[in-house]
This record gives structure tokens, sequence and C-alpha cells, in this order.
């Protein structure tokens, strides 16, 4: 019995144990759910301070652009990475001046003892704010103009840029020539700074960014200390609007280099950079930014055989990512602020050759000559008066009924059916149907395809059309063959003619051609898309004497409906024996000729053919004359379109 009750009281003591083992089992399993709830919410609470923080930073960067004038530019962004490259990355685009701010998630730049004691120096409540700010948003705004209408920025247009970028150029000793773009942007950051530090009152955002610019290298490098060309460019910012206090934060990057103290001194020296500068409206004198740029060039190019892995400001340019070996490679990028992107487009173009040709400048070496010639004829033909013809169709849209009546089941529209109204009358439930519908007129914009499948001018290129109509072919500086030349006038009414066909909509449904005819007869033709290759050949006129042949321009003008315009300036030599292959192709085509002086021969007989000639004695009469006389052409096709 004894041994019968050990056992049943052993029984229950493990059962005992076992419940209790369960009730254990189930409270941990309670508090482990508690605390992977508990964990769940702090990872919540935290992404959504984060997002707090964002947005913040993104409000806090658009009321900082509104004040520089942006008010109508496109909202300011912040994003925020685990994988971004960088702790901070920005840029801006010149179009529609939308500034982009990229981070690294968790970036603090306010993290080691000196920059916390930098920080309280400075009275800095908040970093990540004070560098996005300053860094993100004022630097990159600033090499445009900050405020907007202060004229307060460099190179405040791509036409300064250029003239920067060919400064330096020509400082730079020829194996270093390939860093210009390079040290242009030393030199315009270099005058901007002082500018964000004014209009700020402060600039420990970007002395932040220098440091941790300084250590992010020294990780990756092992190499502690500024490369001597960052190290140099820093001291000159710090010359010309450092404090002590940024002075001393960033003392942990110098290195005591003496090459390094030398540029410096002679960049303050030959540049004439005031210390600690109060006023920075001397900066910004335009016409001297040349003559500095190559000081400040000659001064820095001893320091260009190793180029620095530290960025100059937080646009991203990738130009430090696997930067082992690349020490003297070329590090031609585009910078943040968007002037070098801007340089490569069609108005950037226009602005830096409009820019050089109305200061009477010769060409820019850093783009090729034919891109600036047309993009100048294109920026001066915009200034010949143009009147275009809508193509429009007058249409006529219900907006909404007035009021509904019963459907009608034979002769209604069931899909106009209101489904969410009924009628109920003597017939019985019904749906709605619109009635009494409110319409307006309004006029659609038609394209007619059916204009003369071809443009073709042909112009004189003898030697004689380098003169002006009064002898004075102008200045060559820019043109070559002179602004007041009979050529320039004829190649202005030609860019004309493309700025019509462009803004009445005909261009891209037409081919294009161009002949030029001296003692050759040569042509290019092509679509809408190849206008650009078409019209490399105004730019290769020979000088020589004045033949035309007919059979190049029969190929030409072959299976085309075309509109032909010619211009000359004198006698053909060869005319009697073309002029009846040439009357043939005239009269197969919308035909008009404008001769620059008196009679000849050719025009006698085209006006015996019944061909309009048209005489004029200016070149200003000639550009116009030539858009007049293509408008006139295709205008009776713009009415026939807007009457179907």
């Amino acid at each position: 019995m004894l041994c019968r009750a050990v056992i049943w009281a052993g029984i229950q003591v493990c059962i005992l144990t076992f419940q209790a083992f369960l009730v254990l089992m189930m409270l941990a399993g309670w508090f482990w759910r508690s605390y992977e709830v508990a964990e769940l919410c702090f990872e919540i609470k935290i992404r959504k301070n984060k997002m707090d923080k964002i947005k913040q930073l993104e409000r806090k960067l658009n009321e900082a652009k509104n004040k520089f004038g942006l008010v109508g530019a496109k909202p300011a962004k912040v994003q925020e990475f685990d994988d971004a490259d960088y702790n901070i990355s920005a840029s801006i685009n010149p179009y529609d001046w939308g500034i982009q701010v990229t981070l690294k998630t968790g970036y603090n730049p306010i993290q080691d003892i000196r920059q916390q004691v930098y920080a309280r120096l400075k009275k800095i409540e908040d970093g990540l704010e004070k560098v996005v700010i300053q860094l993100g948003s004022g630097h990159e705004v600033a090499h445009w103009e900050l405020p907007f209408g202060s004229e307060k920025g460099c190179p405040f247009n791509t036409y300064n840029h250029d003239k920067i970028v060919e400064a330096v150029k020509n400082s730079l000793p020829e194996d270093k020539k390939q860093h210009a773009d390079y040290v242009a942007n030393l030199f315009e950051d270099t005058i901007i700074n002082p500018r964000v530090k004014e209009y700020f009152g402060d600039f420990s955002g970007h002395v932040l960014f220098w440091d941790w610019e300084g250590l992010r290298t020294e990780k990756q490098t092992g190499q502690k200390g500024f490369t001597p060309l960052y190290e140099a460019f820093v001291k000159v910012n710090m010359h010309l609007f450092g404090d002590r206090i940024d002075k001393v934060f960033l003392k942990r990057h110098y290195t005591k280099n003496e090459k390094v103290e030398k540029v410096v001194e002679r960049i303050v020296e030959n540049c004439n950079f005031s210390e600690n500068i109060q006023d920075t409206t001397p900066l910004f004198d335009k016409s001297q930014w040349s003559i500095i740029a190559e000081n400040y060039a000659k001064a820095i190019s001893d320091l260009l055989d190793e180029m620095p892995k530290e960025r100059l400001s937080a646009y991203d340019s990738g130009q430090n990512k696997n930067s082992e070996g690349q020490e003297g490679r070329q590090q031609k990028q585009q910078a943040g602020n968007g002037v070098e992107q801007k340089v490569q487009t069609k108005e950037g173009k226009e602005e830096i050759a409009y820019g050089r040709y109305s200061n009477r400048e010769g060409q820019s070496p850093n783009i090729e000559s034919f891109e600036q010639l047309d993009a100048l004829y294109q920026r001066l033909a915009k200034d010949i008066p143009v009147k275009v013809e809508a193509i429009t169709r007058e249409n006529s849209m219900e907006i909404s009924p007035l009021n509904y009546r019963a459907f009608d089941y034979e002769k209604d529209n069931p899909l106009k059916i209101k489904t969410s109204k009924f009628f109920f009358n003597e017939d019985g439930f019904n749906f709605a149907y619109p009635n009494q519908p409110l319409t307006i007129n309004y006029n659609q914009k038609i394209q007619r395809k059916s204009f003369p499948d071809f443009k073709m001018v042909l112009i004189d290129n003898s030697g004689s059309m380098k003169e002006g109509l009064n002898g004075d072919n102008g200045n060559t500086n820019f043109i070559p063959f002179g602004d007041k030349s009979k050529y320039h006038f004829a190649l202005l009414g030609y860019y004309g003619i493309e700025n019509f066909l462009q803004k009445q909509g005909i261009a891209p449904y037409i081919n294009h051609g161009v002949s030029l005819f001296s003692n050759k007869t040569r042509f290019k033709k092509g679509n809408y898309n190849d206008l650009i290759k078409t019209r490399k050949l105004l730019f290769e006129p020979n000088w020589s004497v004045t033949n035309l042949d007919a059979k190049i321009l029969k190929d030409a003008l072959d299976g085309e409906q075309s509109f032909f315009l010619s211009i000359s300036d004198g006698a053909i030599s060869n005319w009697s024996s073309e002029k009846l292959k040439i009357k043939k192709l005239v009269e197969q085509n919308y035909y008009a000729h404008v001769q620059l002086g008196s009679e000849t021969e050719m025009t006698r007989d085209l006006k015996s053919w019944g061909m309009p000639v048209f005489y004029v004695n200016s070149g200003e009469d000639l550009s116009k004359l030539m858009v007049d006389i293509t408008k006139n052409a295709y205008h009776p096709f713009v009415q026939e379109a807007n009457k179907q």
C-alpha cells in the first residue's frame, strides 16, 4: 500500500510539474509575443519619426527655395535610402528648378566629440537641417543666383561658364588641360561660397560636409588628411569667409604641406581675394571672372597631379567611386548645379553663341564651330517677325444636360441612360435620359499632312556673297563671312523659314533640303530628323564662280512636290546652257526667286515664264522676304485644311 501511495504521489507530482511547465511555456509565449509586438511598435514609431523628419526637411527646403525666389519651381524633394552611396547628395534642375536631396539612412552630421563641440560653439540645433538647407539648396542655387534677382551667382549662365572654362584651359599646362572643367568648378565654388555665407549668415553646414568628406576619404584610403588640391581649395575658402571656429575645426584634415601653403598664398595674392570678406559684391563683377580664373588656374595647376577623392559639394557625380589608381584621370562630370547639363542643350548653346556674338567675341574653343553657328542663327531667326495661322476645326461638345426625361426605347441611345435617376409615369418605372444638353463650341487643332512634300532652298555661295550689299561685310569675329554679308542674311532667312515651319506645325511632316551653287552645285536633304545634318552644308561655302548645274538640282528635287526658293546676287555664268532644264524644274514646283541687286538674264527669263521674282537691296529685307514668301506659299494649304 505504501509503495502504491508513493507511486501515486510521484505521478501527481509529475502531472503538477508538467502543468506548471505548460503554464510557464504559455507565459513565455505570451511574453515573447508581447516583446515582438512592442518591438514592432517601436520600429513603426522609429519609421514614422524618420518619415516625419524627412517631411519636415522637405518643408524647410521648400520654404528656403521660395525665399530664393523660386516660388513657381518644382517642389523640392528629400529621399532617404539604406544603400545610398554618400551621406548626402544634391542637385538642381535648371529647367524646372527642382531640387533633389538624397540622404543615407541614419545620417547625422554631428557625431564625434569634435563635431559636437563645433555644433555647440556654432549654436547648431539641427545639424542635418543645416547641411541640407545650406548645401543641398543654397550652394547649388548660388551657381545661378542667390536669391534670384540679385545677380549674385557664378557662373550665372552658360555663357559665363563657357568663358571661365576657356580662361582656365588657356592657363593650364598642356598635360593638364583635361582638368579644365574641374578647375572651373573649383573656381566657381570659390566665388559663390562666400555668398552662401553672406546670405545665410553662417556656413557651418558646408564646413560639416567638408569634415565628413575628409573622414570618408580617410576611411576608404587609409590616408589621413585632405588630398593637396582639396586642402588648398578649402583653405582659400576659409581665407575668404571662415571664422576662427571653422578654421580650428577643420585643422584635423590639414597636412602642413608646404606646396599647398604656397599655392594658397599665390591664389590669394594673384586673385586679390580679401580675407574675411563682408560684402561679396566685388566677387560678382563678371567682366573680371576670366582674368581671375586664369590666375586661379595657374596657381593651382601645381596640385593637379593628384586629383581629389573628396567631393567639392553634395553632387553625386560618381567621380570618387573606385578611385584607387585613378589619380590624374580626367574628371569631366556634370555638376549638381545643372550648368554642365545645360551647356549640352540647344538652349545652352544658343546662350553661349549669342553671348559671344553680341559681345563681338570669337567662337568658343569648347564647342564645335558648326554647333555654335547653327545655335546662333536659330537664336537670331527668332527676331524675324512670324505670324502663324491656327489649323483648327470648329466642333461642338455636350457638357451636361439641363434636365432629364423618361427613356424612349425606340429612339434613344441606351448608352446615354442615367442609371442613378429613375422616372415613374403612366407607363410605370423607367430610366432617366438626358434632355436639353448644354453645348459649347470649341476649336480642335488638326494637322494636315498634304503640304508640298519638300522644301528646298537654293543659295548662291560664290565669292561675291561674302560681301555686304553696301560693300561692308560686318564683323567677322564670330561669323567668319561677316554679319553684314549677303550670305549671312541669306542664312538668316533660311533659319527664319525653318522657324516659321516649326511654329506652323508643318516641319515634322515634310522633307527638307538645301543646295549651294558656285563652281559646283551641291545639295543635302532628309526628313525632319535629319535637319541638323542638312544644315551643315550651309557652313561649307567655297566662294568661287557662279555656275548652276540643272542635273544636280533635278536629282535633288526628283519625285518631290516641292516648295523651291532660290537666292542669288548676280548673273549665272552658264545660264544659257542650263535655263531650259531649269524652266522645266521650276514649272513643276512652287517656286520663287530672290535677287540681290539689279536685274539679270536669269531674272528676265524667270519673269517671262511667269515665275515670281523679288528684288531686294538690304540684308534685313532679304531675311524677312524669304520668310514671307514661304508663308504665302503654304498659306493656301493651311486655308484648305481649315475648310475640311
